[in-house]
């Protein structure tokens, strides 16, 4: 007898090509939206993982070991942390810019219940590290930061990127639920977050 064996799918298949990418899907708020955060979020772990130097800790004897010019962030977990997670982070905004370019928008619940992950994790992160900039240990008027500009803007660009995450929470909460079911204080029910995420009976997105 013969064997015959069903092919699989074809590699031209399992590809895209430049027809599948949907350039109008740069003009939505929510694409835009994750954009910025992309920005923020490389701003933050890049700002911390700058600081080489400079910070007054993280305990005495480990400072004494950094001589004059203090530690760098590796001595300390709460920053390393931070770095982790915001690295984990803008890769994940590339990876939904890329799904929006290519109209591969995962379903709203899914999208809700990863930005919900990342908003803790960044959060901790945020309350972890301001707390630790602001802790003194040999001079009681000189918190650990004192002279770590790399570490205090990745604070306030950890926070901005949090702050930032809680819109799209809501923006895709808003999806989840229904447009136009029930309208969210202060945000048209026909508002359209995504090209082909319409309110109501809109099935498609139109941009002027």
């Amino acid at each position: 007898g013969t064997l015959e064996v069903a092919a699989g799918p074809s590699t031209r298949d399992a590809m895209f090509t430049v027809a599948d990418i949907d350039p109008t899907a740069t003009n939505s708020p929510k694409f835009r939206l994750i954009a910025v955060q992309c920005i923020f979020a490389l701003t933050t772990f890049s700002a911390m993982a700058s600081q080489h130097r400079g910070l007054a800790g993280p305990d005495a004897m480990t400072l004494e070991e950094c001589g004059p010019l203090g530690c760098g962030y590796s001595k300390f977990p709460m920053f390393k942390y931070t770095v982790a997670i915001f690295v984990l982070y803008w890769i994940f905004t590339l990876l939904a810019m890329g799904s929006y370019l290519l109209q591969k928008v995962p379903p709203p619940v899914t999208e809700f219940g990863a930005y919900t992950v990342f908003n803790v994790l960044m959060f901790a992160a945020f309350v972890a590290s301001a707390t630790e900039c602001n802790t003194t240990i040999v001079d009681p008027e000189y918190p650990v930061c004192k002279r770590a500009t790399g570490a205090k803007a990745a604070v306030a660009f950890s926070f901005l990127t949090w702050a930032a995450t809680c819109v799209s929470m809501l923006f895709t909460f808003k999806e989840w639920r229904g447009l136009g079911d029930e309208s969210t204080p202060g945000i048209p029910s026909n508002f359209d977050y995504m090209p082909g995420r319409g309110g109501g009976n809109t099935a498609t997105q139109t941009f002027a």
